[in-house]
């Protein structure tokens, strides 16, 4: 796509997680890492993205004013609002919505919990969404044997891995399409694109990147911020 013809593109940054698989004294985007917080090395990752026009993140309640001056001391520009989340992910992610612009065509939907977003990832997210889709997913392929098991440890069934796909974040999404599909029935959901499947949107998944790792839990910290290091380096 032609800069002259490109659409307004924004991002919800969603931090509004406790963590406490995590541990700590504070929710967990706000944890120490790499020298930052897992907010600021996700959120300047995003404002270095030139397809990125704005940034709305979600947090904690309470953490609104602490956040906004993270951005400033970030010098993150695209930001254009902290808001507190919600019960639910999904009310998380609606919060963030109502304070994205009319305007913007594309929105993406950004765990900060993974630290190690790519501009190459965020533009191929947009891409596919820019194709036509009402919404796109970075996914990779499984390498284990998938088995369905039962609540008491019975295996009922092996499962076709070469269908099944691990589904990362950022999500993209045409705006209206996102905007339709949470309006509606939030509950029982995972992430965005379910809701914007179950509305009856089309969501294809691209290539996503082994290195995007979700932190959830201390192991998943240091394997995150060693990888980070190596890519970036000492701030």
């Amino acid at each position: 796509m032609k800069a002259e013809e490109r659409l307004p593109v924004w991002v919800v940054l969603v931090a509004a997680g406790a963590g406490e698989r995590l541990g700590g004294d504070r929710p967990k985007a706000f944890m120490r890492f790499a020298g930052r917080t897992l907010l600021g090395a996700s959120l300047a990752a995003l404002e270095d993205c030139a397809v990125v026009d704005g940034i709305v993140i979600v947090v904690p309640e309470g953490w609104e004013e602490r956040t906004t001056l993270l951005a400033d001391d970030l010098c993150a520009s695209k930001t254009a609002a902290a808001v507190s989340g919600g019960a639910s992910r999904a009310d998380s992610v609606a919060a963030g919505l109502d304070e994205v612009p009319a305007e913007a065509a594309f929105v993406l939907v950004h765990d900060a919990a993974r630290p190690l977003v790519s501009e190459d990832l965020v533009d191929r997210v947009v891409a596919a969404v820019a194709a036509g889709a009402d919404g796109a997913v970075p996914a990779l392929s499984l390498t284990d044997t998938i088995k369905r098991v039962a609540p008491d440890g019975t295996v009922l069934a092996t499962l076709d891995r070469t269908e099944l796909r691990a589904v990362q974040t950022p999500q993209g999404f045409a705006a209206r399409s996102l905007r339709e599909a949470i309006a509606g029935d939030r509950r029982d959901v995972t992430d965005c694109a379910s809701l914007v499947e179950r509305a009856g949107g089309r969501v294809i998944a691209v290539e996503g990147d082994p290195r995007n790792l979700k932190v959830t839990t201390a192991g998943d910290l240091a394997r995150a911020e060693a990888l980070y290091l190596e890519r970036h380096g000492t701030d």
